[in-house]
């Protein structure tokens, strides 16, 4: 493995990171940064991609401009199945994005014969996994605006509803 290993805490917004050495577990670097392409690249121009690795949860979309980088400019990284994460550290104290990231640059230290690195698949599977995203999303919102016409339904045997169930039937038609 490398000798600097970044954990990195995803969020919407944010990456907190915390830079370990390979050999001695010691903090190296802490910090937090914009979770846009702009930051991230020019954050990424301190490392050399021969001597380091990051590891990072696998959070979807949130990570996608992190791994779009990353895959950019040829670094190796791991994505950890936050499952798999939490599993390994057992019970744990006190949450923060800072503890996260050292814990997940711990956990890739300590489980590197475990981890491989990550290869974005090809653009045409990426759209194609976004596409049967978005269906699940719309199927589930179908669904709650029938069982919701559903109820209105039932509601409007006592109470005029008429209106309200006029919309949620243009809704699902929209859906």
């Amino acid at each position: 493995m490398k000798n600097l290993v970044i954990g990195i805490d995803i969020s919407k917004d944010t990456l907190d990171y915390c830079t370990l050495g390979n050999s001695d577990v010691q903090v190296k670097s802490r910090g937090v940064l914009e979770n846009q392409h702009k930051a991230i690249n020019k954050w990424l121009k301190c490392f050399d991609n021969t001597n380091t690795v990051f590891a990072l949860e696998h959070t979807g979309h949130y990570g996608a401009a992190l791994v779009d980088c990353l895959s950019q400019k040829k670094f190796v990284f791991y994505l950890i199945n936050l499952l798999e994460l939490k599993k390994s550290l057992g019970i744990q104290r006190g949450k923060s994005d800072t503890k996260d990231a050292y814990r997940i640059a711990e956990y890739a230290v300590t489980n590197k014969h475990k981890l491989e690195p990550y290869q974005l698949p090809a653009e045409n599977l990426g759209r194609l996994k976004a596409l049967i995203t978005a269906r699940e999303r719309y199927v589930k919102m179908s669904v709650q605006v029938q069982n919701s016409l559903k109820a209105n339904e039932i509601l409007n045997r006592t109470i005029d509803v008429k209106m309200l169930i006029k919309e949620e039937k243009k809704q699902y038609q929209s859906l």
